[in-house]
């Protein structure tokens, strides 16, 4: 691959969900909805923002749509301190679980409840465990989506496309097969960060990954994606970096959702104080630069 141009671009993202949102196993979330108030995620939040203040650090907060509605002041008090607010569904269900026709239903309400809330429409969407099916970014690109963050480059039995590029890109309509060379009507695809180690992709950037990693393989990855020119991309949820309030079900899962090796927090630290962090909408323009348009074809999504 060829030396690209991204390498000055640090994004940092959220996934504000809370901490029953999980797909391994699935959960009913109806269940816990109608114990949980959100009020200690609110207080996560706070943390977060915080201590971004301090650093006068901007990110991008995907938020599910269902605790917007529910807990409004989360997204009032994202919004305030100047970060950029983008969909991350409505509820944590996979995109295949719940189908097209009720995805685009629970894409037009969060639009709403967004917009009601703090008046604006949301560029960006990433789905509930990075579940990117093959109709969603005709979808997205349909309900007025300008970016899409569903794409993570690596195999996990959960999800991923290991093919798919590495760098954003614009990914072409595949109702409109004569719209490849007009970018406004190619939804932009940024993939999360991923690293290439004996020609796999290798994740570190966020999730699980980042708990198991130490810091010196984490900082080794960020040189190498920044030799390569590419853009890095973290997320981060707040019970990554903070135990969970609430027992998730069977040992395996609670062993892979709560496993810390090391201090995490500490190591999140390092990576904030070590990199100038943007949020998405900020270096929209430059993503786009030069992007070139991508088949879908070219990689395959899961159906």
């Amino acid at each position: 691959m060829p030396l690209l141009h991204y390498g000055h671009i640090n994004i940092l993202t959220f996934d504000i969900e809370d901490w029953y949102h999980i797909n391994y196993p699935q959960l009913d979330f109806r269940i816990y909805d109608r114990k949980e108030d959100h009020s200690l995620l609110l207080s996560a939040v706070k943390k977060i923002l915080l201590f971004l203040e301090e650093r006068r650090v901007q990110a991008t907060f995907f938020i599910l749509g269902r605790i917007a509605e529910k807990r409004p002041e989360i997204v009032s008090c994202i919004e305030e301190k100047g970060h950029e607010i983008a969909i991350h569904g409505y509820e944590h269900y996979l995109l295949k679980d719940i189908g097209k026709e009720r995805f685009k239903q629970e894409i037009g309400k969060c639009i709403e409840i967004f917009e009601k809330i703090n008046g604006k429409i949301p560029k960006g969407f990433r789905a509930p465990s990075w579940s990117a099916t093959p109709w969603l970014f005709d979808v997205l690109r349909e309900m007025g989506i300008e970016y899409d963050a569903s794409v993570f480059p690596v195999k996990t039995p959960l999800y991923g496309i290991p093919d798919a590029p590495r760098y954003p890109f614009f990914i072409e309509a595949c109702s409109d097969p004569e719209s490849s060379s007009r970018e406004s009507n190619n939804l932009l695809e940024i993939p999360t960060s991923t690293y290439k180690m004996l020609g796999k992709n290798i994740a570190f950037s966020g999730g699980v990954f980042f708990k198991i990693f130490p810091w010196r393989v984490i900082e080794r990855a960020i040189h190498k994606i920044k030799m390569e020119g590419l853009p890095l991309i973290f997320f981060f949820h707040p019970w990554d970096l903070w135990n969970r309030p609430g027992k998730l079900p069977g040992f395996r899962t609670r062993f892979m959702f709560d496993l810390k090796i090391g201090n995490v927090e500490e190591r999140f630290h390092k990576v904030i104080d070590s990199l100038p962090m943007r949020s998405i909408a900020s270096v929209l323009k430059d993503l786009k630069n030069g992007t070139q348009v991508v088949s879908g074809f070219k990689f395959q999504v899961p159906g």
